[in-house]
């Protein structure tokens, strides 16, 4: 369909697709506004001043603003990423935009559900988006999400239909730089790494370039869905680079949580849902409600205004420092006796809340059922105002020959009266600066595993998983999931072993690793073993442990080490996603050796 060029029939079409909407006529309002939007080659005779875009910019046109010193501009959230039942929200907000009139109004992605290639299901679903965005009265540009280009299919739909996936402008010397954190789904499938690098090398050579173009604006922002800056491999950090040296404020979605976050002194906004799905809070300062954003520029200063429907909040209503300090709220110092030797053993814990906020604080501490361990008492509560401090003592025994598993207990962090953050822990007896990681080992994999789905039922592991099969430490090669495969070394950055970026992400497979250690005596101590899904433990070739629950798992095992060399080998499982291990052993003395090899 190619784009008109008259004038007369453009607004025709405008005024076409609004006397459509008032019939309810979404499918043929879809077809117009598809030539309206796809296409902005098309230029408005009007006296207002445009930005200045590339070819296809996916938008809805209508008038900017002529003001050359001030203007403003909002920006919507998530609309999908579950949320059906909210439109309601939504058309709120459409209609709060209407009337605080910005110059233009820009949407950080997820505006359909996705995840389908059924094109129907794929136009019904923009057919849909259309209708409740239609009465917007300012210029709308969107963003893509991962819930609007899924996959290649989606990624082909919204090009033809929707035209660029990312692009940039410049409007009343500012710059506008949008980005597609799911360009890797139109790249070629030998070059498909979405976890390596969200955006591809032609879309961070075409942000550079852009920069670099308009390095003197007085402000840049950069818009995308993704908060790329909270991942390592996602490739912003090339982007970053290119933005050092000016003013620039950076805003994305997809969490449905608003968070601030400050780096270099700059503004990096995680915001949350309009209309999109997660669980409310009463507490402003968590970020989760739904809102949007106003900013406005005026000369050199930027102000944004979070809103929600009927309420305007501060643009640091809800920053990452708050969040942060709600998880130091609760601290414990644990004074035990693990008296080896004896028939008891015995100790205490203090529980400790120092308020750092300004509201009170309570937290509620549940200890769980235990034969073992007799706890007393087995729950408390502590409350503390601002600037104050609670403590509490839990009083623990137990046999010496039964210390594990060790004491667990759960935790609610309550503000303002409604709880914000919980945990479940353990008490661990042994200090955390006795724990020695284990961080050098010599690692075998992937190897196949067996199965492509996850067992639903007890003592569904595949053979491969449950063999013992425990291969030598040698220069052998082994047949792998991916070809010959050989024992390597691998040396961890704070005990974790990360399997995925050693193996090559691969998915259901299985790994080993082992290392060594040296004691002076025959000793038993704890072992604290971490892993993501499932793994087995050995000591000089007898299993100690099995986790066969495919959560992220912590857990202690009594090591009980002899003189001179020791074997540890895990062998571990992935189905799908994440996958690594972590162990730390008790070394008090820090009289025993670690080493790959048998010195």
């Amino acid at each position: 369909m190619m784009p008109s060029t008259a004038e007369d029939d453009r607004f025709t079409a405008v005024e076409i697709a609004e006397k459509s909407l008032m019939a309810y006529n979404y499918r043929q309002v879809y077809k117009i506004l598809t030539v309206v939007t796809v296409f902005l080659s098309i230029t408005v005779a009007l006296e207002a001043e445009s930005p200045n875009f590339p070819d296809r910019v996916p938008m809805v046109e209508r008038p900017f603003s002529d003001d050359p010193d001030k203007f403003s501009f909002a920006i919507i959230g998530d609309k999908t990423g579950g949320g059906e039942d909210k439109w309601h929200v939504f058309d709120r907000a459409i209609a709060e935009i209407n009337e605080l009139k910005p110059d233009f109004a820009i949407m950080v992605g997820d505006l359909i559900q996705g995840y389908t290639t059924d094109i129907k299901k794929i136009e019904s679903e923009w057919i849909e988006f259309w209708g409740h965005q239609s009465p917007l009265e300012v210029p709308f540009i969107p963003l893509p999400g991962n819930h609007d280009i899924t996959n290649r299919v989606m990624y082909d739909y919204w090009v033809e239909n929707l035209g660029r996936t990312y692009s940039a402008f410049t409007y009343k010397d500012c710059l506008f730089l949008l980005l597609n954190t799911e360009e890797w789904h139109g790249l070629p499938e030998s070059l498909n790494g979405a976890s390596k690098n969200w955006f591809g090398a032609r879309q961070i050579e075409y942000a550079l370039t852009e920069l670099a173009k308009y390095r003197d604006v007085r402000h840049t922002f950069v818009l995308l869905h993704k908060p790329a800056w909270l991942h390592e491999d996602s490739g912003w950090l090339e982007i970053e680079a290119g933005l050092a040296g000016r003013e620039y404020t950076v805003f994305a979605g997809h969490y449905h949580n608003l968070t601030l976050h400050t780096r270099g002194d700059r503004r990096y906004f995680v915001l949350g849902a309009t209309g999109g799905a997660f669980t409310p809070r009463e507490t402003k300062e968590f970020g989760a409600f739904d809102h949007y954003s106003l900013v406005t520029v005026d000369g050199g200063d930027i102000g944004i205004a979070i809103i929600e429907p009927g309420n305007i909040h501060p643009a640091d209503i809800s920053t990452a420092e708050f969040k942060e300090n709600l998880t130091k709220l609760l601290t414990l110092k644990s004074d035990f006796n693990v008296n080896r030797k004896g028939a008891q053993s015995s100790g205490t814990v203090e529980f400790r809340l120092k308020n750092t906020l300004e509201r009170p604080v309570r937290a509620e501490i549940v200890f769980s059922p235990d034969t073992n361990w007799r706890m007393t008492p087995p729950k408390i509560n502590l409350e503390a105002q601002p600037s104050e401090e609670a403590r509490g003592v839990v009083k623990f025994s137990c046999a010496s020959n039964a210390l594990l598993p060790f004491p667990a207990y759960g935790y609610a962090i309550l503000y303002g009266g409604e709880q914000l953050y919980g945990r479940a822990e353990i008490v661990n007896p042994v200090d955390s600066t006795d724990m020695d990681s284990l961080n050098d080992w010599m690692i075998l994999g992937p190897f196949e595993l067996g199965l492509t789905e996850v067992p639903t039922t007890p003592g569904g592991y595949p053979a491969q998983f449950t063999a013992n099969f425990l291969p030598e430490l040698n220069n052998s090669t082994f047949p792998g999931k991916t070809g010959k495969i050989y024992w390597e070394e691998n040396h961890a950055k704070d005990g974790l072993v990360d399997l995925d970026e050693a193996f090559g992400e691969p998915d259901w497979a299985i790994g080993y690793g082992v290392t060594h250690i040296k004691s002076p005596n025959d000793r038993t101590v704890f072992l604290m073993v971490q892993w993501k899904d499932i793994g087995r433990l050995f000591l000089n070739g007898d299993e100690l442990w099995v986790q066969t629950t495919d959560n992220p798992y912590l857990g202690y095992v009594e090591l009980p080490l002899r003189a001179g060399w020791n074997t540890v080998m895990i062998k571990c499982a992935n189905y799908t996603g994440a996958w690594s291990y972590r162990i730390a052993i008790e070394n008090p003395r820090d009289d025993l050796v670690f080493s790959i090899h048998k010195e």
